[in-house]
């Protein structure tokens, strides 16, 4: 765990991770057990490749995420991803959670390609934090 100046350097690279914003808590029915709740915060995604991919977090749940990119990632591949969380208590602060993500669908929306993955490993504390903005968006 670490703060989120780290996003860019845990994959090595140079440019400035996209702004985060204020998560906003959206619920519509769904036949899942769990609630996504939607947020937008920056991430990037290493690819098997090597490549490292900018995205943004769409929603979240305890089990899985969503994920925005422009660019393809293969179906079913798991990731290595690195997300800025805002510290759920002190604005402005946030910190880096880093997990593999197994993708499991995509889907098309104008430029965008949204994928929606399930969460393989967390490293650190990043479960419970995840579990935090949950549990607070879905307050």
């Amino acid at each position: 765990m670490s703060n989120s100046n780290d996003t860019d350097a845990i994959f090595g690279s140079t440019a400035a991770a996209p702004a985060t914003r204020t998560p906003k808590a959206g619920a519509g029915k769904e036949a899942r057990k769990e609630l996504r709740m939607h947020v937008k915060w920056a991430a990037r995604a290493l690819l098997a490749d090597g490549r490292v991919v900018p995205m943004t977090v769409r929603d979240i749940s305890e089990r899985g995420v969503g994920l925005i990119s422009e660019r393809p990632i293969t179906q079913h591949a798991t990731l290595r991803v690195a997300m800025s969380v805002p510290d759920i208590n002190t604005p402005g602060k946030f910190t880096t959670v880093i997990g593999s993500v197994k993708t499991a669908h995509m889907t098309v929306s104008g430029p965008d390609l949204i994928y929606g993955g399930v969460w393989q490993a967390v490293e650190g504390n990043g479960t419970e934090i995840i579990k935090k903005w949950v549990r607070k968006l879905g307050g």
